[in-house]
């Protein structure tokens, strides 16, 4: 992909597990505080079940109940998109911290090159190094550089596997190469899946 000068990136920084994440803001309705979920009957595992947020239900989608994820934390904050349409459901994601919105340069993004149809797609726009200590500490939203990796998801994709139903089988793949490569690549997710 071709880098372009003067363009800014707005991503929401969240931890889950061991990995820092950014996403798009243009498809996050909002961040919620994590609740006790109502169970939703015949929903994958990794839909623990459904809250209520002003009388719109959100299905929980928790990526630990997919693949292991560091050390357990208390999940802290839920992070709701944006449906597609008035009739679509509606999903969030379970994630141990949010740390804000950064605005990243475009020439900052290393991007992945998605063209390639033999490569599975991981839902990986691309990655940066920023610094999260010197994010959390300025005021505003700047760019910090450093040593952390970041990882910038693709969250429309994500949202558009979870929910068609004919893509089921990949998700446990692509989510394990997103959010844990060295669980991906011990084999232990196939024995996982197969259950």
């Amino acid at each position: 992909m071709t880098v372009q000068k003067d363009i800014i990136h707005r991503l929401l920084l969240f931890s889950l597990g061991d990995g820092l994440y950014g996403a798009q803001v243009s498809y996050i309705r909002e961040i919620v505080p994590d609740q006790e979920k109502n169970p939703l009957p015949g929903a994958p595992d990794f839909i623990p079940g459904i809250i209520n947020i002003r009388s719109d239900v959100v299905k929980i989608i928790d990526i630990r109940r997919i693949i292991p994820l560091g050390e357990e934390q208390a999940k802290k904050k839920i992070i709701v998109f944006i449906p597609e349409d008035a009739q679509s459901t509606q999903f969030g994601i379970l994630v141990d911290d949010v740390h804000g919105i950064m605005e990243i340069p475009d020439e900052a993004v290393s991007y992945l090159d998605r063209s390639d149809t033999k490569i599975q797609n991981n839902f990986m726009l691309g990655f940066m190094k920023i610094s999260l200590d010197t994010f959390l500490n300025q005021r505003g939203r700047q760019f910090a550089s450093g040593d952390d990796d970041l990882v910038w998801i693709d969250f429309e994709d994500l949202i558009n596997t979870i929910i068609d139903g004919d893509q089921a089988d990949s998700i446990v793949f692509r989510l394990t190469a997103l959010f844990n490569p060295q669980y991906l690549l011990s084999g232990e997710w196939k024995k996982s899946a197969g259950k």
